[in-house]
């Protein structure tokens, strides 16, 4: 018996130096009870076996999936920890189809009337034992019995954890800003924010398309049944948006950034997965080719269509990938222009704001002036003619317009004499 010690390791480096497949595969493994001295589990057969030591509980089921992978993955298990890709492959070789069995046989298990009442579906959870056991089961390549040991809950928490344990995302990580990217298309124009959207899921690999479609057909009848379970659309995309599209780059503030966007994309997913999903991709058949007997023309011709198909291919997605990028920088300067118009209506709207409290202060110093106030409010005398008689002081005046007023009004000298008013005229004192 050996016994190994991973404690500062890297899983990953399971493939590697440390350990071999032939060490490995076919043997089982065994969780030890948790003591003081670590985290131990035993891989073994019965010529050898090995006893495993981790740090942390976690650190532990790490290594147990990596090992599990390797070790059942040939008998059609190991599907946790493993991608899509490699477990529709494995299975296929034992007759399975273009999903994992685990994802169709939940589904099967849960697409039933009565379950898909159950109130709190995919939101409650399982029992923990029950979930542990079935996952060892399906992990070790058996096909366990989910009528006799499940129920709802716990069956949906399976399905959950199956979907959790993936090294990326369904749909991969690398498509992660072109899937956000699609919901600021979507607001502007629905139908050109789903045009985006089907491109897009065209472009995800076969294995992974039809488990999302499978996933969005299902989902879509189990918000149907909302009233009773309680798990409406916006319930599920919170539930399953993190393992359909996740981001890798371990950024916590992008992934709170997206929250909502992630969400928004999974609702669209689940509402036109019969537009968006219209059946179930077949992976091209690729040629066994015996090239010492091919002829080599044949060969050659056959090669040059090939060719001449994926440059056709590479042609069109290049074109596909323009539009988009013009159409993104169109948005994107509309949105500045939108920007800049808002600004420009809160300045005048400040402006006017500005001037209408200048109008109120100065009425409101006007009505409270003393001087205003104490101004009688008397009419305005009338307009006066130039032949009007005035009242002075002493007596009437006559306004005279003709040139006597400025001979009478100018000053006399006391070394002449004054000169006699004539008969008829009234001078003034």
């Amino acid at each position: 018996m050996s016994i190994i010690s991973f404690r500062r390791l890297d899983f990953s480096c399971l493939t590697h130096q440390y350990i071999y497949y032939s060490c490995i595969t076919g043997k089982k493994i065994v969780q030890n009870p948790d003591t003081d001295h670590g985290f131990k589990f035993e891989l073994t057969d019965k010529e050898s076996s090995y006893n495993f030591s981790c740090e942390t509980k976690t650190e532990r089921e790490k290594w147990v999936d990596a090992i599990s992978c390797i070790s059942y993955g040939p008998f059609g298990g190991g599907m946790f920890g493993s991608s899509i890709e490699v477990t529709v492959k494995r299975e296929k070789l034992h007759g399975g189809r273009n999903v994992p069995k685990i994802i169709s046989q939940c589904i099967g298990y849960l697409d039933n009337s009565f379950r898909l009442k159950e109130n709190g579906i995919f939101r409650l959870p399982g029992n923990e034992k029950t979930v542990k056991q079935l996952k060892m089961e399906f992990q070790e390549g058996m096909e366990p019995n989910l009528e006799a040991k499940g129920d709802t809950h716990t069956i949906g928490s399976l399905l959950k954890l199956y979907l959790r344990s993936l090294p990326d995302s369904v749909i991969p990580s690398s498509l992660y800003e072109d899937f956000v990217a699609i919901i600021l298309t979507y607001e502007l124009n629905q139908q050109e924010g789903l045009n985006e959207l089907r491109y897009l899921i065209n472009r995800i690999p076969c294995s992974a398309y039809n488990c999302i479609r499978r996933l969005c057909e299902f989902l879509f009848k189990v918000q149907t049944y909302s009233d009773s379970n309680r798990m409406d659309l916006n319930n599920l995309a919170i539930v399953f948006s993190p393992t359909i599209l996740k981001n890798n780059s371990g950024n916590l503030d992008l992934e709170m950034r997206d929250i909502q966007k992630l969400k928004k994309v999974t609702e669209m997913m689940i509402l036109n997965h019969e537009t968006l999903f219209p059946a179930d991709k077949e992976e091209e058949d690729q040629e066994d080719l015996d090239l010492e007997n091919i002829d080599p023309d044949e060969l050659k011709n056959l090669f040059t269509v090939k060719m001449i198909k994926y440059q056709v291919q590479s042609r069109e997605i290049l074109t596909k990938d323009k539009e988009i990028a013009a159409l993104r920088a169109q948005l994107a300067q509309s949105q500045q222009t939108v920007e800049q118009q808002e600004r420009t209506i809160i300045e005048q709207q400040n402006k006017l704001d500005h001037l209408g409290g200048c109008v109120q202060r100065l009425e409101a110093q006007e009505s409270c002036s003393p001087a205003r106030a104490s101004l009688p409010s008397s009419p305005l005398p009338p307009p006066r003619s130039s032949n009007t008689v005035l009242t002075g002081a002493n007596k009437n005046v006559e306004l005279l317009t003709s040139p006597q007023l400025r001979r009478r009004t100018q000053p006399v000298a006391k070394d002449r004499p004054a000169v006699k008013p004539r008969p008829g005229t009234i001078c003034g004192p």
